[in-house]
């Protein structure tokens, strides 16, 4: 690990929005920005949101809470709690929590998106990277990649949607990104450990590619707030139908279908929920 140069560090602090640089300065440490938000701000790169991680799913909420005001409600779903009330939107993730920044960089799938900054009250002992005042980290080959434009898959051990990194190389290749071909195949070898080869082989199209391609359609499913809330997106160009075959009535992949799926546990009658709750917290 290494840190971001002086200059990209202060301009990302100026880009958050004041109450989050508040928020941040009074929790120390133990809420963080990485991700997507420090990347944007390095390459110009338009700001969609801003993701803060914190040690537990409790703070994670308390901290949503506070930062959308008492006339407002963060947007929950199975990944964060989402405020929308400020110039850009802030997500508090909540399915993944991490303790310390360098903790969160080992678990992000792209190189491009190993980058963190938080503020550090200084009670971190000679290390340099708890010296007080904001502070950052970002892999080794951050800038490198960066300023290539390449995506370089890290396959990450970490609980997440199959399909999830596929659909980031999708969005990063419309962004004028490319991605090395040993890369390209590992993201691949993750989306097809979402299949349950099992019950592939039992389907009536287990010598073909139809059932196949229907369960990895399943796999690709967006979990992006601001792009695809409530998963409506998430349905086949053209219906087939179900009688026999290795998907439920909805057309979706037995297994992926947030509609059969049973509801998440309840949360808090505070915080707004999706329109179709799921649980993406065991999912694979």
């Amino acid at each position: 690990m290494t840190e971001l140069t002086k200059y990209d560090l202060a301009f990302c602090v100026r880009r958050l929005p004041r109450d989050v640089r508040e928020m941040m300065k009074r929790e120390g440490p133990r809420l963080f920005v990485a991700g997507g938000f420090v990347r944007s701000v390095v390459a110009n790169e338009t700001i969609n949101d801003v993701d803060l991680f914190t040690p537990n799913r409790d703070d994670a909420e308390r901290l949503a809470k506070e930062l959308a005001g008492p006339e407002h409600k963060p947007y929950g779903t199975g990944n964060a709690y989402t405020v929308f009330t400020r110039r850009v939107t802030c997500q508090f993730i909540h399915r993944w929590t991490f303790e310390h920044p360098e903790d969160a960089m080992e678990s992000f799938d792209f190189t491009i998106a190993k980058a963190a900054l938080w503020w550090s009250n200084g009670s971190g002992g000679s290390d340099p990277l708890c010296m007080p005042g904001w502070r950052s980290a970002c892999a080794e080959s951050f800038y490198a990649d960066l300023a290539a434009r390449r995506l370089v898959y890290t396959s990450p051990i970490r609980n997440e949607d199959a399909g999830g990194s596929l659909l980031r190389v999708l969005k990063f290749y419309q962004r004028g990104y490319r991605i090395p071909l040993d890369s390209m195949g590992a993201v691949i070898a993750r989306l097809c450990q979402g299949v349950e080869w099992a019950r592939l082989e039992r389907s009536r199209y287990k010598d073909g590619e139809a059932g196949l391609a229907k369960i990895l359609t399943g796999l690709l499913r967006e979990v992006d707030p601001q792009v695809d809330p409530d998963a409506i997106g998430h349905v086949d160009s053209i219906p087939e139908p179900t009688d026999g075959l290795p998907w439920c009535e909805h057309g979706r992949a037995i297994g992926t279908c947030p509609s059969c799926e049973p509801a998440s546990p309840a949360r808090s009658q505070d915080v707004a929920t999706d329109a179709q709750p799921y649980d993406l917290d065991g999912a694979a």
